[in-house]
């Protein structure tokens, strides 16, 4: 049961996995497809798979972080969220061609590498200062 009190709790943990999950797609899936050219044909993601997350992304970053303001008051987690979902959007439109640039692929892992990394951080940052502000001691 998800009480509403636990919702912007599970949006902060939605938000770092697939965080995660972006980042072990930007960096570990190509190592692997370069390594190993014959499972290319296996572990190939549908092309909608970028859009995809980055349609869970917005609307978990955007829970959390609201919810986080009302508690800490901080900007940090916000703004570095911002960040990673624009740079997101930059590597997404990147994969897609709609920007020019002139190493597409490698545009799109750098830019979405960077987004992830940026919006796991603003997670965490929320996270735990949201815990922080409610008195919850972390780690005990």
């Amino acid at each position: 049961m998800c009480l509403p009190a636990a919702r912007p709790r599970l949006a902060d943990l939605v938000g770092i996995g697939l965080s995660l999950t972006c980042l072990v797609h930007c960096l570990a899936l190509p190592l692997l497809i370069l390594l190993a050219p014959a499972l290319s044909r296996w572990i190939a993601l549908p092309e909608g798979v970028h859009a995809a997350i980055l349609l869970l992304a917005l609307p978990a970053a955007s829970i959390a972080m609201t919810d986080g303001w009302r508690h800490h008051r901080r900007l940090v987690p916000g703004i570095l969220a911002a960040m990673g979902l624009g740079l997101l959007v930059l590597g997404l439109s990147a994969h897609e061609g709609w920007i020019a640039v002139t190493d597409p692929a490698a545009s799109d892992q750098l830019l979405t590498s960077a987004g992830a990394l940026s919006l796991a951080a603003a997670h965490l940052f929320n996270w735990r200062w949201r815990h922080r502000a409610a008195g919850v001691k972390l780690g005990a």
